[in-house]
């Protein structure tokens, strides 16, 4: 039975213990725009318990190189997978997707589609964070601007018609080469940094909210969708094994609490 057709549980009903927590940020680690302070001071207490947060975003790899910075995680997956950063003592490591010498042409294709995306979809436009991006491009259809979802859903099609990556988010259409995901880089993650077997994940918990979260539904046998994510339950191909009480940031320091009690 494929994890589209099994039952979410209750999170409460996640077994430990836990050596790494992988989350996404819109709309799971955010409530609104924002970190909320205690919601900060939940991440600070996990990673001080022995368990690790790596941030697994579609935002552009600016926001990574910021997220190293100013939180307190062991590494962050920006670009849906596109450009990882990890740590080396003070010094912050960064690896491509695809090959370094390969960007410019991957960009000139995406801005290119980006032309069309835009002409056959009215009010649509590249995403203000894309300036900030080296991998990947979006399209915002539901942040700054208000677009109909047939109209995201045009812009995938568009997109992967000429050989680009597309995903929907909650907010863009995240495109790019067609040689990477949120999970393929969290797989590699595991491997280089945490030294641990991709083949066995049951002790890596993965928590988002999103339709781009769906892979990393299908391949962490213990996923957490926070409660928010019910917004896209039938568009989800995959769903999260187990679900939050609460939305949000919310339900994200219900699943930090529920980590510690089965890990200590």
């Amino acid at each position: 039975m494929n994890r589209a057709q099994m039952s979410t549980r209750p999170v409460t009903e996640l077994r430990g213990p836990i050596k790494a927590l992988f989350s996404d940020v819109d709309g799971t680690m955010t409530s609104g725009d924002r970190i909320e302070s205690k919601t900060y001071a939940a991440l600070e207490e996990l990673g001080a318990a022995g368990i690790p947060v790596i941030m697994v975003t579609g935002r552009p790899a600016g926001f990574g190189h910021a997220f190293m910075k100013m939180t307190p995680i062991l590494a962050c997956i920006a670009e849906n997978g596109g450009v990882t950063f990890t740590r080396d003592g003070r010094k912050l490591v960064k690896q491509y997707g695809v090959p370094a010498a390969s960007l410019p042409e991957w960009r000139r294709r995406m801005n290119d589609v980006a032309i069309e995306v835009m002409s056959k979809c009215p009010g649509a436009r590249l995403s203000s964070d894309s300036k900030y991006r080296e991998v990947d491009l979006a399209i915002d259809y539901n942040e700054e601007v208000t677009l109909p979802v047939s109209d995201a859903e045009l812009a995938v099609r568009l997109i992967k018609k000429v050989g680009l990556e597309a995903v929907r988010s909650s907010v863009h259409v995240n495109f790019g080469p067609p040689m990477f995901d949120k999970l393929s880089a969290c797989l590699g993650l595991i491997r280089s940094v945490l030294k641990g077997d991709p083949k066995e994940l049951d002790a890596y918990v993965y928590v988002g909210d999103a339709l781009n979260d769906a892979p990393m539904f299908k391949g962490f046998p213990q996923s957490v969708g926070v409660a928010n994510v019910k917004q896209w339950w039938d568009e989800l191909a995959y769903k999260p094994a187990f679900i939050t009480e609460q939305p949000e940031g919310a339900g994200l320091r219900e699943l930090c609490a529920h980590l510690l009690s089965v890990s200590r």
